[in-house]
């Protein structure tokens, strides 16, 4: 199974901020209501979230990892990019066939590539190896793993590039280096950003469509009280099944070839992931909460912007433009 490092809080938070917008014309202002100036400005600075621009990403990181893992010995063979847009065949995303066919992605992902599988492409040299050269492979690929405490918060573990090998030098090139996330000026609002987008829900705007939202709901036979608490109760029943797959032994060896998971629990989950998501998709619609979500994503930007917006400009003047 491949790993990835993962992406920092504020960027997650920046994305889903600018995937709200839709749209933007790259200036900082709040004219268009369909697009917030938190949006605007992070596009600005960052780049539309082009397809094309992210398959030259891809393939940019793919390269620097390959030159490294040579460096030190190996060869590598980058996967190819994985495509932003949906084939010809397939509905629109955040449609309601969409949700009607894969609901939220967690047991339906194989289905979305026609049921093929993902092959690795160094499957065939990392099977030249002995054990311990596969190991040394992995190591130079994402870095020593650090011994993890199981009774551990995880969300006190934070990622280090530097420690996550060729992958993470990669990654911190191509993604990271060059951005506005580091600067110290910034921490308030970092942290004032995250709070309000965790704290999304109590938006005015939003409360009352959310209530409609979760009124439908009980009628369609489901209790939940947003719809980030319905995916997750897919998510969280998902990582259930693939933790009853895994020894309870930490230092027991798994077979690959042996792994398997109750098919007949992915199955019964999979009918009500397609349930909930299709229930999910028409209550949105009937209360309101699509328009109202947007409201309330502007109501965020607008407060932070008028609050943090010189600085972010300052930050972004500091910045030497990514090669």
């Amino acid at each position: 199974m491949r790993r990835s490092p993962a992406l920092p809080l504020l960027a997650a938070t920046v994305v889903a901020l600018v995937l709200a917008g839709c749209s933007g014309d790259g200036t900082s202002s709040t004219s268009d209501e369909e697009t917030g100036p938190m949006s605007a400005f992070f596009e600005k600075v960052g780049g539309s979230f082009d397809e094309g621009d992210a398959e030259k990403q891809q393939r940019e990181h793919g390269e620097l990892v390959a030159a490294c893992m040579a460096e030190q010995g190996f060869e590598y063979t980058a996967p190819e990019p994985m495509g932003m847009t949906e084939s010809e065949d397939m509905p629109e995303w955040n449609s309601k066939e969409y949700a009607e066919q894969f609901g939220y992605g967690a047991t339906t992902s194989q289905d979305m590539n026609g049921g093929e599988e993902w092959v690795d492409p160094n499957a065939d040299y990392l099977a030249t190896m002995s054990e311990g050269e596969q190991t040394a492979f992995y190591e130079a690929l994402y870095g020593v793993q650090p011994e993890v405490d199981p009774e551990a918060d995880p969300e006190e573990y934070e990622y280090n590039w530097e420690e996550g090998g060729c992958e993470g030098k990669a990654s911190h090139e191509v993604y990271e280096q060059g951005q506005i996330w580091d600067d110290p000026a910034l921490q308030d609002f970092r942290d004032e950003m995250t709070n309000s987008w965790d704290s999304l829900a109590d938006e005015p705007v939003l409360q009352e469509a959310q209530a409609k939202w979760s009124a439908c709901m009980t009628e369609a036979g489901f209790d939940f009280a947003s719809p980030q608490e319905a995916q997750d109760s897919i998510y969280d029943q998902m990582n259930v099944i693939w933790e009853a797959s895994v020894p309870e032994d930490p230092e027991a060896e798994v077979d690959p070839e042996a792994f398997e998971l109750d098919e007949t629990a992915m199955a019964e989950l999979k009918k009500e992931e397609l349930a909930v998501a299709a229930a999910d998709y028409t209550c949105k619609e009937s209360s309101g909460y699509v328009k109202a979500e947007k409201a309330a994503y502007l109501a965020v930007e607008e407060r932070l912007w008028e609050k943090y917006g010189d600085q972010l400009e300052a930050a972004a003047a500091k910045q030497t433009p990514a090669k």
